[in-house]
């Protein structure tokens, strides 16, 4: 049996709240519940199909006296806060990591093996550049070391479950850009700008309390909203976000610090050298599109707006999908019939396509199926049919899915668990 799950982003506390004990204690006990149910079980194997450990969502990078960032040239000034949030991530969530090794006594009690692979992700590439933190990972999860530290792989291929998967990033363009060893633009926003606007915010907000012209209650409550907004999804639509939480803020002055303070560090993120690097010489398009749909929307005109919905559709389709699932079906594995399931996981949204069926020599019919394992983290989403005023619904989400070899499980080629609690 072969367990893939996706985009936990664990964090070391600094940035926003981490996932609970709670849910990986849900997902092993329904893990060991599917252990039961498949006969005969072969093995246990878990694939964390990227972004498990969130390098990159920690104010460490925004830490007076830190000059680096993921962008900066590997070296000891780089590491040592590579270092510092991942044993940050580790101390902050150790009763989670021990639910996943419980998953071993499950194993032994089957006789059967158990194992955890690691893939890599566009928020946990950096542990790739260090074989320190690789090998913090590797005794976090129970990873048998090996004697040259080798980094974790970014794809998986198990011809006996006719499975690839990869994290999925390579196929968008803010966060992947043609080398997964080296930073993003997507970094570039989670640190330089989301990371940053609560900050500058909340100095701004507090000058006011002081003054008198707003409460603290009523601070303290537009806190905790800003600190979500790493969990918007598409991240185009944080402006929105921002004009939300402005708009059921009291204080008109409290509103107008709201979206000032956004301008000013959209501004500032345009002039990070890393950023207008990209805009010069390699992703003018990409550049383009952020500089006009990360404005807030109360202050474009018609044809400002009209060009973010068309730069939109271009980048990011209207489809359920995303055009992941084209993706997915152009994997060479796929097209030469030797897998029949593709997985990813990086958009966050848990989907299920049936790709394809194609006749096999021996008279069956091999079916082509992609996965997105979806998150587990809580994500907000603009409403469908008021958008005008900014609403946006959220919920926690949990999503794995199970892959079985053919001689495991009879008939069954897989099963998906999805759950959410808004």
């Amino acid at each position: 049996m072969l367990v893939f799950l996706s985009d936990v982003h664990l964090n070391d506390g600094s940035s926003g709240e981490t996932i609970k004990p709670t849910a990986f204690r849900i997902f092993a006990e329904n893990l060991r519940k599917l252990a039961d149910s498949v006969s005969p079980l072969e093995e246990i194997r878990l694939v964390l199909l990227g972004d498990i450990f969130d390098i990159i969502r920690s104010e460490e990078w925004i830490a007076g006296g830190v000059s680096v960032r993921p962008w900066s040239p590997a070296g000891p000034a780089q590491e040592a806060v590579v270092t510092k949030i991942l044993r940050g991530i580790i101390a902050n969530n150790q009763q989670s990591l021990d639910e996943l090794l419980a998953l071993g006594t499950c194993a032994k009690e089957k006789d059967v093996s158990f194992a955890i692979t690691y893939i890599i992700g566009n928020h946990d590439w950096l542990i790739n550049r260090y074989s320190g933190c690789i090998k913090m990972v590797q005794a976090a999860l129970g990873i048998a070391p090996e004697d040259n530290v080798s980094p974790f792989p970014t794809e998986l291929f198990a011809p006996d479950y006719k499975a690839f998967a990869r994290h999925g990033d390579i196929y968008d363009e803010f966060n992947y850009m043609g080398n997964r060893d080296d930073s993003s633009v997507g970094d570039a926003i989670v640190i330089e700008l989301l990371n940053k606007y609560p900050h500058e915010t909340m100095r701004r907000l507090n000058d006011l309390v002081a003054a008198g012209s707003v409460t603290k209650v009523e601070v303290d409550r537009i806190a905790k909203q800003l600190k979500e907004l790493d969990n918007i999804r598409p991240l185009l639509d944080a402006p929105s976000w921002v004009l939300m939480v402005a708009n059921k803020t009291e204080s008109e002055a409290a509103r107008e610090t709201i979206k000032k303070a956004w301008s000013d560090c959209v501004d500032a993120f345009f002039k990070v050298p890393f950023i207008k690097k990209k805009d010069k010489f390699l992703w003018p398009d990409i550049i383009d599109l952020l500089q006009v749909s990360l404005q807030l929307s109360s202050h474009l005109s018609k044809k400002t707006l009209e060009k973010i919905a068309d730069l939109k559709e271009k980048w990011f389709p209207e489809d359920a999908a995303g055009g992941y699932d084209q993706h997915a079906f152009a994997e060479p594995r796929v097209r030469c019939g030797e897998a029949s399931f593709v997985l990813y996981g990086h958009t966050h949204d848990y989907l299920m396509v049936p790709m394809d069926q194609t006749p096999l020599p021996n008279g069956l019919i091999q079916d082509k199926v992609y996965f997105n394992t979806g998150t587990w983290r809580k994500t907000w989403n603009k409403v469908k049919f008021d958008p005008a005023n900014r609403e946006f619904v959220g919920w926690h989400v949990l999503t794995y899915v199970a892959v079985f070899k053919p001689t495991e499980n009879g008939s069954y080629n897989f099963e998906v668990w999805n759950a959410a609690l808004g």
